[in-house]
């Protein structure tokens, strides 16, 4: 969503790649079909010098199915068949059951590692011998960066993380190596921000979380840190925990948005945009504890990063999606000659779905625990009652309200120096809302 909105990052290009077992987690599958929708959009849009709008400015490049790193051989698979456990001797199968439970051995492979990694670190270790590593390296170029996401407090990412960055620094058997393993290599690595209900038929228990962290900082600060194999670590995390419900995976697990995770995609924009000597150790503050979080609760250096771009785009998001008849009339100058045949298309279908999507994630994380309210969504035709928290300025113009938002765009499509209908759309709107909200809203 942030670089939907132009967030400023240092790359032109970003590939995700998700590694997770459990490859029918409805968080999963949601997050791929946004990728999938925002690359959609972005395939129309092309970006020469002239053109000034950043609204989806950073492709999106995917280079795996589905952005998912597959992980073989464990569908319709206990730990247990996965080790080979029965064809083990007696002697490492005592040793097996020394090192694992027998709720471990028993557990499934196809939801992914409940928490246990212990299990996770033996499974993920087979990452760096499959094709789709094998294509992210041989795609990786000199001068690349990569960003790893994970939380610490679980199974997968708490295991796969650590196991990784290993793979990346010590590796010789892909292709460019030499160039990975000197990469510089940044990561955040999520704390405790949630709990679950207690649930005695699930092997993931919330009350554990606190004591996997501590065990797992201490790892990292051995093996992570001090040894100088990463060049900056994000930590995040919040003490005021939501309670969701206890679902091992699969598509029954579908959390609302969060604040935290909001706050750590800042830490993918802040890495690319820095350099480092050594090891950098980084923490997020806000200015208040309290309960709900608004853009005044930044840092100026957070909230420079953020508010504009993503006022912008609010702003335009709800005219396309409150006073889209308006916009698609005759009676709007701008499409005279320009975008009469815009509001039919696939792009602008993909765009304000794009929009219902990104509507309900500011509606997640704002009514989450703890809350981000950045944005008033029901402000009707107030459009400047938008910035939760900004009082709009007032202006010397016979225009108010959405008569003056139209005003500055049919003044915006004039300085459009973008070609093809898309682009001068995306331009429009971009220029329009840059000049309202330095004149009414500015930070």
């Amino acid at each position: 969503m942030m670089l939907a909105s132009g967030v400023k990052v240092g790359a032109d290009e970003i590939v995700p790649i998700i590694i997770d077992p459990d490859t029918s987690n409805a968080d999963l599958t949601r997050t791929v079909s946004l990728l999938n929708k925002y690359s959609a959009i972005r395939d129309n849009l092309q970006f020469s010098t002239g053109n000034e709008n950043r609204f989806f400015r950073t492709e999106i490049k995917q280079i795996i199915p589905n952005y998912t790193l597959l992980i073989n051989d464990t569908d319709d698979k206990s730990f247990q068949q996965f080790i080979d456990y029965a064809s083990m001797n007696k002697a490492n199968q005592a040793l097996t059951k020394m090192l694992f439970s027998e709720k471990n051995l028993q557990s499934s492979m196809e939801v992914g590692f409940k928490g246990n990694p212990n299990i996770g670190s033996v499974v993920l270790n087979q990452i760096a011998h499959s094709s789709d590593f094998e294509t992210f390296a041989s795609d990786f170029s000199d001068g690349d960066r990569i960003f790893i996401i994970s939380s610490i407090f679980g199974g997968t990412g708490a295991s796969g993380f650590p196991l990784l960055l290993k793979t990346l620094r010590t590796g010789k058997n892909f292709p460019n190596h030499d160039i990975i393993n000197r990469a510089t290599i940044g990561a955040i690595t999520i704390l405790p921000y949630f709990k679950l209900k207690q649930d005695d038929d699930s092997e993931i228990d919330s009350s554990t979380f606190i004591s996997k962290t501590k065990s797992a900082l201490a790892y990292y600060e051995s093996n992570i840190s001090k040894n100088g194999s990463i060049d900056a670590l994000y930590y995040l995390a919040d003490d005021v925990a939501k309670t969701y419900e206890n679902h091992e995976g699969g598509s029954a697990q579908q959390n609302d948005a969060h604040l935290i995770e909001f706050l750590g995609a800042t830490a993918i924009v802040d890495f690319s945009n820095s350099t480092y000597t050594g090891t950098s150790n980084m923490e997020l503050g806000i200015k208040d504890g309290a309960d709900t979080v608004s853009f005044n609760s930044f840092y100026q250096r957070m909230r420079n990063m953020l508010y504009n771009p993503m006022v912008q785009f609010t702003m335009m998001s709800n005219a396309l999606t409150y006073k889209a008849e308006t916009y698609k009339s005759s009676s709007f100058n701008a499409n005279n000659g320009n975008f009469e045949d815009l509001y039919n298309s696939i792009f602008f279908n993909d765009l304000t779905d794009f929009f219902r999507k990104y509507h309900e994630w500011l509606k997640e994380m704002r009514e989450n625990k703890r809350s981000l309210y950045l944005f008033n969504l029901s402000c009707g035709d107030k459009p400047f009652d938008l910035v939760e928290g900004v009082k709009p300025k007032r202006i010397l113009s016979k225009f108010s309200d959405y008569n003056l938002v139209t005003d500055r765009l049919n003044s915006a499509v004039r300085n459009c120096k973008s070609s093809g209908k898309e682009n001068k759309f995306l331009e429009m709107f971009y220029l329009g809302t840059q000049k309202l909200v330095k004149e009414k809203l500015s930070n």
